[in-house]
Order: C-alpha cells, then structure tokens, then sequence
C-alpha cells in the first residue's frame, strides 16, 4: 500500500499580514499550485482520494479529482487542521468546491470542536487522532492501494508519524503548500511488514 499524504494549496490565511478566517479559499496562487498538483497526480496510479472537508482542502483534492476522471472524492472529518473549532461545511456546500464529493453526515449542531473533539491540541489525543485516521485507511482498502490523503500542515506532522510508526517527534516535518509526501508498506517473505518513507515534501510539480 501507499498513502499519498499531500497538503492544500496556498490559502488566504497563509499570507503575510493576513486577517484569520475560519474557512479560507485559496489564492490564486493556490489554485495554481493545486492544479500543478493535480497534473501530477494524473500520471500516478491512485485508488481513492480522501480530504478534510474545508474549501481549501477540497478544492485541492478537486484538482486531483479532475486529473483521475472525475475520481469521487471521500471526506473524512478527522483529516481537518489542528484546533479547528468552528463550523466546517457539509455536503451541501463541500459540493460547491469539489463535485466529486461524496454524500456524508452533516456535522451536528454546534461548533466543530463540540461535535467531533477536534479542536483539541493536546499532543497525545492528536497522535490518537492520526493513529486512527491511518489505521481506518489501511483497513478499509486493499495491500496493493494508493491512497491519497489531503490534509493540512498541522495535521500532517502527526499522520506523518502515525504512518511511520512513530512516536510524536520533538521537531517538525516540513509542509510546504501541495507538498507530495509517500509512505509504503510492504511485506516480506517472512510475512513481516515494513514502512517506509518514499518522499517527504516534494514539491517538483511546482517548478515544471
């Protein structure tokens, strides 16, 4: 199996000065990078696409869809930013970034914090979170998949070592905007498994 890990495009919140919004668009600049992304993606063998289900990340996994005709799209909540605490979209309005998206459950009343603990940034509930987030992909597709996660650069440290069986480390892995990172799993003769990490935020698609 490989577990594709990318982060969104360059949003609004990731400009200099910027005044926080809760659920950012991407930029134009953005919007270039995921489409780049995307382009990079149609050459590569993909069997599923899962995405957190806020505008930046699904109009970035939307750019991936197009590339793999139209490839549906899975929103898998526990994918979001780190501390996010507000109201994320439901199906309704994910449709507006990303048509390929598949139906899922509105999130229950309240904030989005309150509904799913994901406001939360205790360290050890965080790599709880992306232990299960890893363990759920694993099981739910084939040893021979290729599983492509888009995500945010908070998140991602903590699905990064998830995926590599690690503990939480003391330093930060590097995320830049549409970085492509690769995780494989492979097993032995011995029947014993094995992760290893193939690619830690490439982002070569950007300077074609």
């Amino acid at each position: 199996m490989n577990i594709i890990l990318v982060r969104h495009g360059e949003s609004v919140n990731n400009l200099p000065g910027s005044v926080w919004m809760p659920d950012p668009d991407l930029t134009p600049r953005g919007l270039e990078q995921a489409r780049l992304l995307g382009g990079r993606c149609e050459g590569m063998a993909v069997d599923a696409i899962l995405a957190s289900p806020t505008l930046r990340t699904l109009r970035t996994a939307n750019e991936i869809s197009i590339r793999k005709n139209n490839m549906p799209v899975q929103v898998l909540h526990e994918l979001v930013e780190v501390g996010t605490d507000y109201p994320i979209r439901g199906h309704a309005r994910a449709l507006e970034a990303c048509p390929a998206v598949l139906p899922y459950g509105d999130v229950p009343a309240g904030r989005c914090g309150d509904a799913y603990d994901l406001a939360i940034k205790d360290p050890h509930y965080l790599q709880s979170r992306a232990c299960r987030v890893i363990s759920r992909v694993r099981q739910a597709f084939a040893r021979e998949a290729t599983i492509v996660l888009v995500g945010h650069v908070g998140i991602n440290q903590y699905l990064l070592a998830a995926a590599l069986w690690m503990p939480r480390p003391g330093f930060k892995f590097s995320q830049d905007n549409t970085c492509v990172n690769i995780i494989n799993y492979s097993w032995g003769e011995d029947g014993g498994e094995r992760a290893q990490l193939v690619m830690m935020n490439d982002t070569a698609h950007l300077r074609y």
